[in-house]
């Protein structure tokens, strides 16, 4: 256990107090048995805020130097506390600085004092922040030395000021100690090294002056222990990295034996024997071999066609042969001519960037025998390792939250025994010293000072009570008096009145269709759009607006404007309305359109009426919150990145830019400012990184631009896994939404419960008129539905009157008779008592008021009364309702009987005391024995295995194989034979209900039903489309397997309820659509060269006006993209490649060359 907290509270640090602790670090030393289980408490380290439980911070104490209230470094080293203001801990070493420093001189005091002000560490972010943004600058102002000379002046002086407040080297506290300083330190030497040397450095010490950056981290107390969790968790990841690496080697020199040079086989231009002469002597010329017009180009593609020499590979055009000649594809980069080129590869491979071209290049010059090593290296790196980083990335942050939750648990008992006694210290202390104040003024009256001990020791409880009111006192009594509303008895009235509309069920139905009539005309905006619709699409945006407006004057005048503002629904209502008004006023203003991007909030009141979607936005804003330094170090890793790439890369594109571009233009993806190296990094970390790599270094080389590319790829995963990681661990602890945040979403689903009754009450009475039921059973129903006044009920009352029904059903007998209808009824029903799953909110008392019609239709007990009461309509709307919920909510819950048929699930009733029962019986049992026999289950999953396995038989070469199509054809009708004897035997055994209750049986049907129709489908013309439903034949393998059975169950299960979550998915999207549907609609055009097939630039052709006074002829080189945001489908298949990271690039710099 952990020692209690030495000392109690907070003590000056003095000289006597510093020869008390080393007196007691030279005795705990001398000690044979020390407490081994002492550790630091991490609510006590260095950065963290002092806990509230050691009281009020005294003026005094406030930047001065405090004994340690951490026992284990009170106890184990020779250290003192500082707090600022802010109540922050900072953590010294107490030895002597220098052999002349002590704690108590006052140049070291002074410089603490410094370090530890707020304002200080404030100024040097500043400072940062300001050399960050120099640092992305591409065009440097003249005054650069000035600022320069500045910014080293303040690093300067912050390493001054640590080196005295802390010393150099002496204790864990010391400048040195802290890597951080170790980084600043050396950043700051370099600089002053290259700018005031004559040297001309290599350029990796000139960009060294990027580390700056990093200093962001340790301003930021929260940055700099995310960092230690990181590194932590990189150590777990070493293992893996090595195995990792170790594997890649292997599949390295594989395949270095299997595909070396075979990617400089090209297809070569090689002289016929019907060529002239000179064509001849050109070939003696050794230097036609490297000319690369003689190599066999595809239209379009940039390099030559590759071609092998086995006959599984790529083969050659008429007048060309498959030679070894020209370099490597992709500039020469891509091959297996060596170890580092093979791991390269292999790596490519591994993070799945562009691995369709690796390939086919492999498969066309070596055979598409090696697609088996490409499926191996794919699911063996892709699939596997990736898991297994995942994994263990996984296992370290849980071992993470588990240590930070042990060492809590381990020392909050202690650290609340020592808050207790610190409180009734600090209580006893104040009581003493009011009691003083108090003789003082009054020493004979003792009644009063008694009151005032009783106030000191409640005063806790008042601060506490004050610090939870945000606001003033003042403004409470401003709202008390102007903000609710209780002026005369009419307006209480009316209150009253606007308050049982604006909380009725049906006003919250109104408003919800409202909204979702309003997102339907947010996404009828469409490209082009004629008049009329903006029109239409204008008026409907005012009729919401009003709608809203008028929603939010009720509420308003229902709950006063201090009761509406205190929900925060209604705050999100309010902007909504505002936002509309204004953009109402503004909308004839210039550049104000971008105003209408705001609509799009209107989807978000959706949230108030749909519990997921309020959780997943409540998720959503918990977990920014918890992620927020998080999410601020992947941002200044990226920032990092971007302006370390542009120092290292900038100057190299511009210099070497033809290199790799033929007109010497820099390409869209490049490193040269600061904004195109940023969106170079963040491409990396999506995954798409190769063809900037090679570019790369076709300007800047190999040494740099590799190590730049892994060290960006590792790290920037590493902080996307672990953001995911934290970002799912936060979901998990989102509370559900509480009964009082979804009352909207009660009164929506009795608003439905009750048109759902009334629809049934209005069916039910037609039918029953049709059918001509007894007086006596249609004032039953008025009574019911009539007299009981449903809309005054809530659920709870109305499940009381279900069971009363319930309780009145039974008394009157009814089962007997319902059981006797059945035994007589050629198709039994199912029992009236069998109970039917219904959705919870929801009430089915029409299906009660059916059964208890049926059962007064039926008292008498005459046979015939009971038939004609069986073979109403009327009577059997319930049973028709109960028989497709259990169908459709059963499944599996009809089990049939394992020998012989069972009550309530034969084809028919008939006697078994006759002779033709005992035949029927038979029959049945005979059938039942075949189809639960376990070799007939063998043989037909045997049977449906080979119809499925004939399917991979049909390929388009079937025509030309005329045996194997007779063979198919005969297999077809013998399976389909089978298949519907099968089904006849369990009709037979099981009956029709039975049958059909099954799901699966259900799906053995629907596939016999696709054999029949495939058979048919053959002879008659008009049916042959019905041929390509034959791939439902596989799902039979699914019903023929009890462990793929609870498979499907497990994944129907775990499916159905994330329906819901993605509806709100979509949701989202439709969001985003209707975004770029307002941003993108008709401006994914670009003007086509018709001769090379290229686009223009965006910068001379703006629109297609320009784009047709290019040419002359009738030609339309005015063309749309493929994937636009003319329309919400499409903006829906946009983002759809954007969110799988498959062609977003494409999309993405449409939208930044998009015209007007």
């Amino acid at each position: 256990m952990l020692a209690s907290p030495e000392p109690k509270g907070l003590v000056p640090f003095t000289k006597e107090s510093f020869e008390l602790i080393k007196q007691h670090i030279a005795k705990t030393h001398n000690e044979e048995h020390e407490e081994e289980d002492l550790k630091p408490n991490p609510d006590l380290e260095v950065g963290k805020e002092l806990p509230f439980i050691y009281g009020n911070i005294s003026h005094g104490m406030v930047s001065e130097p405090l004994e340690d209230v951490d026992p284990y470094y009170y106890k184990k080293t020779n250290t003192f506390i500082v707090l600022n203001k802010n109540r922050t801990i900072f953590r010294f070493n107490a030895a002597s600085i220098l052999c002349t420093l002590s704690p108590f001189n006052c140049i070291r005091r002074t410089t603490i004092k410094v370090l530890v002000h707020p304002f200080f560490r404030l100024f040097i972010l500043i400072s940062v922040l300001i050399d960050c943004i120099f640092m992305s600058l591409t065009n440097l102002p003249k005054w650069r030395p000035v600022l320069e000379n500045t910014l080293l002046g303040i690093y300067t002086f912050e390493i001054l000021v640590k080196l005295f407040a802390r010393g150099v080297w002496a204790g864990s506290f010391s400048f040195l100690g802290d890597p951080w300083n170790w980084l600043d330190f050396s950043i700051t030497v370099f600089e002053v090294i290259i700018r005031y040397s004559p040297l001309d450095f290599i350029p990796m010490l000139q960009t060294a002056r990027t580390l700056r950056i990093l200093k962001i981290i340790p301003l930021n107390q929260g940055l700099k222990s995310l960092v230690g969790v990181l590194i932590h968790c990189l150590k777990k990841l070493i293992g893996v990295i090595i195995l990792t690496l170790f594997f890649l080697s292997i599949f390295s020199l594989i395949g270095m034996g299997f595909f070396m040079g075979n990617l400089k086989h090209k297809c070569f231009r090689w002289p016929q024997e019907n060529e002239n002469e000179t064509l001849h002597n050109r070939t003696g010329n050794p230097y036609y071999i490297r000319e690369t017009e003689n190599f066999y180009y595809l239209e379009g593609e940039r390099y030559a066609l590759l071609c092998g020499n086995r006959t599984d590979a790529g083969q050659c055009p008429e007048g060309y042969v498959c030679v070894k000649a020209g370099i490597n594809p992709d500039q020469g980069f891509t091959n297996f001519d060596s170890f580092g080129w093979a791991l390269f590869a292999l790596f490519r491979l591994m993070a799945q960037d562009y691995p369709e071209v690796l390939y086919h290049q492999i498969l066309y010059a070596s055979g598409k025998v090696y697609m088996i090593f490409f499926v191996v290296v794919s699911f063996l790196f892709s699939f596997y390792m990736a898991s297994l980083f995942l994994g263990i990335l996984a296992m370290a942050y849980e071992e993470e939250k588990q240590r930070v939750g042990e060492i809590s648990e381990k020392i909050e008992p202690k650290f609340q025994q020592t808050g207790k006694e610190l409180q009734e210290g600090n209580e006893a202390d104040e009581a003493k010293t009011i009691q003083i104040e108090m003789k003082k003024r009054s020493p004979i009256s003792t009644d009063t000072s008694l009151d005032v001990l009783e106030d000191a020791t409640l005063r806790h409880k008042e601060e506490l009570e004050k610090s939870k009111k945000i606001c003033p006192l003042y403004w409470y009594k401003f709202a008390k008096t102007f903000l609710i509303w209780n002026c005369s008895p009419c307006w209480l009235k009316l209150k009253e009145f606007v308050h049982r509309i604006i909380t009725a069920p049906f006003t919250d139905l109104f408003f919800i269709i409202c909204i979702i009539l309003n997102v339907c005309f947010l996404a009828l905006e469409h490209y082009p759009m004629s008049k009329q619709t903006d029109n239409l699409l204008n008026i409907g945006n005012l009729v919401f607006i009003g709608i809203f407006k008028a929603e939010m004057i009720f509420k308003i005048i229902a709950m006063h404007p201090y009761g509406y503002f205190q929900v925060g629904w209604n705050i999100f209502d309010s902007m909504i309305v505002f936002h509309g008004l204004i953009e109402l006023c503004l909308a004839d203003v210039a550049g104000m359109a971008l105003l209408r991007l705001f609509r799009m909030l209107r989807i978000f009141k959706l949230g108030k009426y749909w519990p997921t979607f309020q959780i997943l936005i409540r998720s959503l804003s918990n977990s920014w919150v918890a992620l927020k330094d998080l999410v601020l170090l992947l941002f200044t890793f990226i920032f990092f990145a971007a302006a370390f790439g542009m120092k290292l890369f900038g100057q190299n594109y511009e210099e070497f830019v033809c290199h790799i571009d033929k007109d010497c233009q820099l390409p869209r993806w490049h490193m040269h400012d600061f904004l195109h190296s940023f969106l170079n990094v963040f491409r990396i970390l999506c995954g798409e990184w190769v063809e900037t790599l090679w570019d790369c270094m076709e300007v800047a080389g190999q040494s740099w631009c590799i190590p730049f590319y892994l060290m960006v790829i590792l790290i920037g995963n590493l902080l996307v896994l672990y953001l995911f990681l934290a970002l799912v661990s936060s979901f998990s602890s989102c509370k559900d939404v509480t009964a009082e945040e979804n009352n909207e979403a009660k009164n929506l689903q009795l608003a439905v419960a009750r048109i759902k009754k009334g629809i049934n009450y209005v069916l039910l009475k037609i039918l029953c008129k049709t059918q001509n039921v007894p007086k006596d059973t249609m004032d039953h129903v008025n009574e019911v539905y009539v007299k009981e006044d449903i809309s005054d009920h809530t659920l709870s009352e109305l499940s009381n009157t279900q069971d009363f029904l319930k309780d009145k059903e039974k008394s009157s007998g009814t089962e007997k008779n319902t059981t006797e209808n059945e035994s007589q009824s050629l198709i039994p029903s199912p029992s009236v008592s069998e109970t039917v799953p219904i959705a919870s909110g929801e009430s089915d008392i029409e299906n009660l008021d059916n059964k208890e019609i049926q059962s007064k239709s039926g008292d008498g007990g005459s046979k015939e009364k009971i038939k004609q009461s069986s073979s109403s309509e009327c009577s059997t709307v319930d049973i028709a309702i109960s028989e497709e919920e259990e169908m459709f909510h059963g499944g599996e819950r009809s089990k049939h009987p394992k020998n012989g048929c069972g009550h309530g699930s034969s084809l028919g009733q008939i006697s078994g005391a006759s002779k033709k029962g005992k035949i029927w019986q038979n029959i049945r049992k005979t059938c039942c024995k075949i189809v639960e026999n376990n070799w007939f289950k063998c043989f037909i999953g045997l049977v449906t295995l080979l119809s499925t396995s004939t399917l991979a038989f049909e390929d388009i070469y079937i025509d030309q194989r005329k045996t194997i199509k007779i063979l198919l054809e005969y297999a077809d009708m013998i399976f389909t034979y089978i298949f519907i004897l099968e089904m006849l035997l369990k009709w037979m055994a099981y009956g029709f209900k039975a049958y059909f209750s099954n799901g699966w049986y259900r799906l053995d049907f629907v596939v016999v039903i696709v054999f029949c129709l495939s058979l048919i489908g053959k002879t008659r013309e008009e049916l042959k489309p019905l041929i390509s439903m034959k791939f439902l034949r596989p799902l039979r393998v699914l019903s023929q397997f009890e462990r793929m059975k609870v498979v499907m169950r497990a994944l129907i299960k775990t499916t159905l309820p994330t329906l819901n979550v993605f509806l709100v998915c979509l949701m989202i999207w439709l969001i985003f659509s209707i975004m770029g549907v307002d941003l993108f609609a008709g401006r994914f055009y670009e003007c086509i060269d018709p001769t090379s097939g290229e686009r223009f630039p965006s910068s001379e052709i703006m629109n297609r006006s320009q784009c047709e006074s290019l040419l002359f002829n009738e030609s339309m080189p005015w063309e749309n993209a493929k994937m636009n945001f003319d329309n919400v489908g499409n903006g829906f298949l946009s983002l759809l490649q954007v969110a799988t990271f498959n062609g977003w690039i494409t999309i993405m710099n449409s939208a930044i060359d998009s015209v007007a």
